[in-house]
């Protein structure tokens, strides 16, 4: 067995940081080029009310069901 010398740290951190790039490249070209893929997500001013029980669960289901 031949012993191999460790990537330095800088070179692994190089490789990470291209991939995370690469993935984000990825997933932001597939966003806009499918925009009806976009999960809507609901907003309602502070302090003027709260979200009823039911849109939660509209909200919650249908992302944690995947």
């Amino acid at each position: 067995m031949r012993f191999r010398r460790p990537k330095r740290l800088e070179d692994l951190w190089e490789e990470l940081r291209a991939r995370m790039i690469a993935e984000t490249s990825v997933w932001l070209t597939d966003a806009l080029a499918h925009p009806e893929r976009a999960v809507r997500i609901p907003t309602i001013m502070a302090d003027s009310g709260r979200f009823p029980p039911s849109l939660s669960r509209a909200f919650w289901e249908p992302l944690l069901a995947e």
